[in-house]
């Protein structure tokens, strides 16, 4: 079943019956990170919009994963749906202290490159906020980072800039 979803059409519908079929199982949940992982450009990207929602509602499904999905943020050949799915993940799953120095700076790497996609940045911004609020001596480096960008980027981006700036100057260090 899980074979056929993953090759259906990229779309709501599709990523609600991947999400339906999944449920809570942990052995489901560990066929589709196959998908994920291994399966071609396509299948990686509906089965990481899928993987968003998943690890929103059942963050305990992703724990075993955490490693394997920071490899995949890492991966420079993955197409851009497929990292913003995985910062998406990040905004509000528990994150690891093992990977919370590696994942802090990949965030960053996509807040300050101009290429970068939009809601990729946005999501970085959350993520790396989340992280610097546990690790107060990064917040100056990430208010200094977001403060860079925001002359030249776009209103979407500022909006969540300046929101995360005030959260921010209320957390730094004195």
């Amino acid at each position: 079943m899980l074979n056929h979803l993953v090759t259906k059409p990229n779309n709501k519908q599709t990523i609600n019956e991947i999400i339906d079929f999944i449920g809570n199982s942990p052995v489901l949940f560990a066929a589709l990170m196959d998908h994920f992982v291994y399966g071609t450009s396509r299948v990686s990207q509906t089965t990481s919009w899928a993987l968003s929602h998943i690890g929103e509602q059942h963050a305990e499904l992703i724990a075993p994963y955490h490693t394997t999905l920071l490899q995949q943020l890492q991966d420079k050949t993955k197409i851009g749906a497929v990292r913003r799915n995985i910062v998406r993940i990040y905004q509000t799953c528990p994150i690891p202290q093992e990977i919370e120095g590696e994942l802090y700076e990949v965030c960053m790497s996509y807040i300050l490159d101009p290429k970068e996609a939009i809601a990729i940045k946005a999501f970085s911004m959350t993520v790396c906020e989340r992280i610097a609020t546990k690790y107060p001596d990064l917040i100056p480096e990430l208010i200094e980072a977001i403060q860079r960008i925001m002359p030249t980027t776009s209103s979407g981006i500022k909006n969540r800039g300046m929101h995360t700036l005030k959260r921010l100057a209320k957390k730094t260090p004195h």
